[in-house]
């Protein structure tokens, strides 16, 4: 899920960028007191949410996407490939008990 929390540049949208695979339903839930018109770049309409209401699941079919607020233009998002994130860090390395 994708939350809308401002209106101003990439820190409108939490997480931004997110990470998703190709498949994952992707939903925009608007936690701002606007309504927002969320477009992907490749003209994917997810429309108009108002707030306190999500739009419907929209199934990522590339491994990365854009998107941006017709309403507020300087609104913009990015969906990147679950598959490139890097793996997570190993846990610290704790050394054994030593036993006196």
């Amino acid at each position: 899920m994708i939350n809308i929390i401002g209106t101003i540049g990439t820190g409108a949208f939490d997480p931004n960028p997110m990470q998703a695979a190709v498949g994952d339903l992707i939903v925009w839930m608007n936690a701002d007191t606007r309504v927002h018109h969320i477009v992907l770049d490749d003209g994917t309409d997810i429309g108009n949410i108002a707030p306190g209401q999500a739009s419907a699941p929209v199934a990522l079919t590339s491994a990365t996407a854009t998107y941006h607020c017709t309403i507020h233009p300087s609104m913009t998002g990015s969906i990147g490939d679950l598959a490139a994130m890097p793996p997570p860090a190993p846990p610290p390395y704790e050394p054994p008990p030593y036993d006196y």
